[in-house]
């Protein structure tokens, strides 16, 4: 019953921590502040990085490679590259 009771104090102190701790962390965010995910663009009077844009490009080259992929399956297993 010993280790149990210390099991349930351990619980209850780490539960009541995080309790406590993340009103704070809450409260020290900035919302107005644009988060900087990369350290390297920090600095800067202006915005360096893109807006994100659509997403057609990743979507043509995913139509390529699937049709890179589906051409050599339907491929003349015969042939040789001597042809």
């Amino acid at each position: 019953m010993n280790a149990f009771r210390r099991y349930l104090l351990a619980l209850l102190l780490a539960l009541s921590l995080t309790l406590t701790v993340a009103p704070r962390t809450a409260l020290a965010r900035d919302e107005q502040e644009k988060e900087i995910y990369d350290a390297r663009l920090e600095g800067y009077q202006n915005s360096v990085s893109l807006d994100s844009g659509s997403t057609a490009l990743t979507w043509l080259l995913l139509i390529l490679l699937t049709g890179i992929c589906v051409g050599v399956m339907f491929m003349n297993p015969k042939r040789s590259h001597l042809d």
